[in-house]
């Protein structure tokens, strides 16, 4: 009942004006938490995460300011997508309702992340300063969770909400402590620490040596392989044109030479007669021990996905709006889906069919189709080529980078799902285009000063 209240409370501070305090609570429910606040604390009626509390706060503001803010909806370049993919989003909701045969409350749970697409036309509505004194909230908080996760490592105790198991590696012999619990926000303001960090002096450098080593700090060798390529492709951008061709065309060089040793070898190997074993349907006879979660490679990621994908080749209707909105408990999955190649559910012993934390396009094509897997990425791509235009800015830049890490995440994670991919990003996008316009304005006035 306390988080009801808290959820009245931010959309009447909104209301008095106090938008970046009522917005960083709808990042504190976004985040359960910011990760300490367990599912159990949370539930109440039919609200089961803080998901759905963030879910009440965004619809309560948008409608208060539909109703108060002149012009609110107004169309611009990027809420021509929006609208593209929410009409898609809404005929999927009608199909899985009526043709599917699902529940409201199914379909609510299924898609609640994509919602927050809506958050674009509060930020909008919201100054520069405001949009600023947010990331920088959500940045302080971020780092503080941060050092949580490294206590974790230190004293070998769960401190963050637990997610998944755990496990050690071995560095120079010395067992340490891996966790999975990293804090939800901490991919994007690690990127944001080195290339556009809110503070100056020693908070700087203290803030990033923290982030990044929380992000270093799960032994994630994909994300850290990204990581490192983000910050490489950072310092290429902010060299001279001249510079930037000579290093880009050498690194091209030496990928061919990799890619084609690589392919050699992977074409004549187990994995590559696996995964086409996996593509033609024929799962039976792959040999991947489905029981070993610790062997949770790429080979499986991507025998996961074909197997998807297997799916939709199969049932043509499911090709474009995907298979519907179902979540992983419902009780039409059973007599719907009958997948392989997936976790093992620990209580039943049986593959989860939907749901993984693996790898986004297998969650993304089940459930939206190829259609709507389109449309899905056609918002992040938008983005990421806006923020690479205005690479100038440093939040554009940072952001950019924050993609190129994401998308190669993205094979190995659930990333593109979650909901704080893109709302953070897209703080970013009204910083950028507010900073724009502040310009044209300063020039407009510049030059009628001249004339006069």
């Amino acid at each position: 009942m306390a988080f009801v209240g808290i959820v009245i409370l931010a959309i009447v501070l909104y209301v008095w004006g106090y938008k970046t305090s009522a917005l960083f609570f709808m990042f504190f429910f976004i985040t359960q938490g910011f990760n300490l606040l367990p599912e159990e604390v949370t539930e109440f009626l039919f609200i089961s995460k803080g998901m759905d509390y963030a879910l009440l706060i965004l619809v309560g503001i948008v409608l208060v300011d539909c109703v108060f803010v002149k012009g609110y909806l107004k169309p611009d370049d990027f809420t021509n997508y929006l609208i593209l993919f929410g009409s898609f989003l809404l005929v999927c909701i009608i199909y899985s309702k009526f043709f599917v045969g699902l529940g409201w409350v199914e379909i609510i749970r299924t898609c609640r992340y994509q919602f927050f697409w809506i958050v674009y036309f509060i930020f909008r509505n919201m100054t520069k300063q405001q949009l600023e004194m947010l990331l920088k909230c959500l940045y302080v908080v971020t780092t503080f969770c941060s050092v949580l996760f490294l206590l974790q490592i230190f004293f070998n105790e769960n401190i963050l909400l637990k997610f998944g198991f755990t496990s050690a590696v071995t560095i120079m012999g010395i067992d340490i402590p891996r966790y999975y619990n990293q804090p939800d926000m901490i991919n994007f303001f690690a990127v944001i620490a080195v290339f556009r960090n809110p503070f100056k002096g020693a908070p700087r450098w203290i803030t990033t040596i923290i982030l990044v080593a929380a992000l270093l700090g799960a032994f994630h060798r994909n994300l850290t392989g990204f990581f490192i390529l983000a910050l490489f492709v950072g310092f290429v951008l902010k060299l001279p044109r001249v510079k930037q061709i000579a290093i880009v065309s050498t690194v091209s060089i030496l990928i061919c030479f990799v890619v084609v040793f690589a392919g050699y070898k992977f074409v004549h190997t187990r994995t590559y007669v696996d995964l086409k074993t996996v593509a033609s349907g024929n799962i039976g006879d792959v040999d991947i021990d489905l029981a070993d979660l610790s062997k949770s490679t790429f080979t499986f990621r991507i025998a996961h996905l074909l197997e998807r994908n297997q799916y939709l080749l199969e049932h043509p209707k499911a090709m474009f709006l995907g298979a519907g909105l179902i979540p992983e408990d419902s009780k039409k999955v059973e007599s719907l889906f009958n997948f392989n190649i997936g976790l093992i559910e620990e209580l039943t012993g049986q593959t989860i069919q939907l749901d993984t934390a693996d790898i986004s396009y297998s969650i993304m094509f089940i459930r939206l189709g190829y259609l709507g897997t389109f449309l899905n990425l056609l918002l992040f791509i938008y983005l990421m080529l806006f923020f690479y235009k205005k690479r100038e800015n440093k939040y554009a830049l940072s952001t950019f980078l924050f993609f190129v890490m994401s998308f190669g995440v993205s094979f190995f994670s659930w990333n593109l799902v979650l909901a704080v991919t893109y709302i953070l990003p897209l703080i970013c996008y009204h910083i950028v285009k507010k900073s724009n316009e502040n310009e044209e304005e300063a020039t407009i006035i510049k030059t009628e000063n001249v004339h006069e």
